[in-house]
């Protein structure tokens, strides 16, 4: 009869221990990956703005107008921290609007653009000395090669690909120099990620 009584409590042990061990969950069955984990470098420019679609307090912009204060930042590694880029009048150039407000560790690449300082509604004006400031969108996204996509992106990254006839440009050469514009007078409205910002909250 205790035979019987432990093979229930057995069985329970058993499940709750290969529970634990399943990929991705932890002790209560939530997710335990970290932001490193759940996202990857998507590494196109194409179709970027259908994956990163544009916010209501997005202004319209001409990259041309960049013509005040500037700030030198050297990207050591991608992705840089950065999540959201948006295009100018006429699809030129290329504005920060979102940046990751952290660093989560000493070296960590997607804090980058927080420990720098880089903020929204800097323009880009140079990637390793050339001037992109008026470059297509496209462009300078593939230049940048830095966004930060959920994995699920990935075909519809390689049917973008296919269907623009390729990419626009090569992935600028790590580390890289990029020098950031502001335009004078411009309102930016953007939403500045805090510290706890975490990728559910998207």
């Amino acid at each position: 009869m205790a035979v019987a009584q432990r093979r229930p409590i057995l069985a329970l042990c058993l499940a709750g221990t290969v529970l634990c061990l399943l990929p991705g969950q932890g002790f209560v069955g939530s997710p335990a990956g970290r932001l490193s984990s759940s996202r990857v470098v998507a590494r196109v420019g194409a179709e970027y703005q259908e994956r990163q679609s544009p916010r209501d307090a997005d202004l319209p912009f001409d990259a041309s107008a960049a013509t005040g204060d500037t700030v030198d930042v050297s990207f050591k590694k991608r992705p840089f921290g950065i999540l959201r880029y948006t295009p100018g009048n006429g699809g030129k150039g290329a504005m920060v609007q979102e940046v990751i407000g952290k660093s989560r560790y000493p070296g960590d690449p997607q804090g980058q653009g927080f420990a720098a300082g880089v903020k929204g509604g800097w323009v880009v004006k140079t990637i390793n000395g050339q001037d992109v400031q008026t470059e297509d969108f496209n462009t300078v996204m593939d230049l940048l090669d830095d966004e930060v996509a959920d994995p699920r992106f990935s075909k519809s990254v390689a049917l973008a690909i296919e269907k623009q006839g390729g990419r626009k440009a090569q992935p600028a050469e790590a580390p890289i120099a990029i020098t950031y514009a502001t335009i004078p007078g411009y309102a930016w409205k953007g939403e500045v990620l805090g510290a706890d910002w975490e990728p559910a909250h998207r």
